[in-house]
């Protein structure tokens, strides 16, 4: 029973510290967008910082994605182990 309680409550930090994580990750995408707008010559001719910050901004992006899922993932995992203590004990 210790250990199912154990599991549970790292399942539970380790969902909120993802959902953090994503948070954190998705400002600083939307920081590499906001930036990319200013990076043009002219006539709308894109510079090179303007892909380098739409890469950030991508990769940023794909991370805030997996965290969200792995957030998904363990709060599933807290609440069956929480469902399955409360049926067994």
């Amino acid at each position: 029973m210790l250990v199912l309680i154990v599991v549970t409550i790292a399942c539970a930090v380790l969902g909120a510290l993802s959902l953090f994580a994503a948070s954190v990750a998705e400002t600083r995408a939307n920081r590499a967008l906001h930036d990319s707008r200013s990076c043009f010559v002219g006539d709308g001719n894109p510079t090179n910082a303007f892909f380098a910050h739409r890469a950030r901004h991508d990769r940023l992006h794909r991370l805030t994605n997996q965290l969200l899922i792995l957030s998904a993932v363990v709060s599933l995992a807290a609440t069956g182990s929480a469902v399955y203590a409360v049926a067994v004990f």
